[in-house]
């Protein structure tokens, strides 16, 4: 069942703006031509949200990358691996991206 959020006072930033879904989707389907990854889920709560990447859609995530919307460091974005570790945190979207292609290089390989 789906409950429609009606927020008059809607926030910038309450999810992954047009431009950084649009960077998280292009590695994601390059990876699903390859058969690397397999699904994904996105998740919204009062202070994050996160794409979570996965292999198959019974396991835990392989990835996890999670923007922190009330972020007062310069960490607003956060890659976690499959066991919770984080494996990379940035100010800037394309710097975990950029770890996401350097893990799946080897991968694929």
């Amino acid at each position: 069942m789906f409950k429609i959020i009606q927020k008059k006072n809607f926030d910038k930033e309450f999810f992954f703006n047009k431009k950084e879904l649009g960077e998280i989707l292009n590695i994601y389907g390059s990876m699903v031509s390859k058969g690397v990854w397999k699904d994904y889920t996105i998740f919204i709560s009062k202070n994050v949200v996160g794409f979570d990447i996965y292999k198959k859609a019974s396991e835990r995530p392989l990835f996890r990358i999670i923007k922190n919307l009330k972020n007062k460091v310069d960490q607003k974005y956060l890659l976690k691996d499959q066991n919770g570790k984080a494996i990379g945190y940035s100010n800037e979207l394309k710097n975990i991206i950029s770890v996401l292609y350097k893990k799946n290089l080897r991968v694929i390989k």
